[in-house]
């Protein structure tokens, strides 16, 4: 699972190595251009755990391994075009003038809500559910 320990300790050391090393491959190198969008979260990653938890960055909190978890499986999303839908609202918001991390971020976002939701109430997540709210994304006026 994205939002577990084994990857909290796997993001702070794919950190240290994009620094070191920069030759990244696979998810890692999906995990380092995830981060490389946030440089401001650069100094979260030596927390080691804390990393996982919310920290103020510039007047916003942010939980900075889920902020980039989400990044990476809205990325993943993208590539593989799994669900369509997810390509489909990207081309939409980008289309009306979002840049594209803009748009990762309110696809995130959507997915974000119905997860952790879905997480809180012992429900599994609803993939027919995502893809409703996606829709819905395109059609609300932002």
């Amino acid at each position: 699972m994205l939002f577990d320990k084994d990857n909290q300790w796997r993001f702070t050391t794919i950190a240290k190595r994009r620094l070191e090393t920069g030759n990244l491959e696979g998810d890692d190198a999906l995990i380092s251009a995830a981060m490389d969008l946030h440089p401001e979260l650069d100094a979260m990653w030596d927390l080691g755990e804390l990393s996982a938890t919310p920290q103020e960055v510039n007047g916003t909190v942010v939980n900075p391994f889920i902020h980039t978890a989400l990044h990476v499986l809205i990325e993943k999303q993208l590539l593989d075009k799994s669900p369509p839908e997810a390509v489909e609202t990207l081309n939409v918001l980008t289309g009306r003038g979002a840049d594209r991390h803009e748009a990762v971020h309110a696809i995130a976002a959507v997915y974000a809500e119905l997860y952790f939701t879905s997480f809180r109430r012992g429900q599994s997540f609803e993939e027919t559910s995502y893809i409703e709210l996606l829709r819905q994304l395109v059609v609300s006026p932002e």
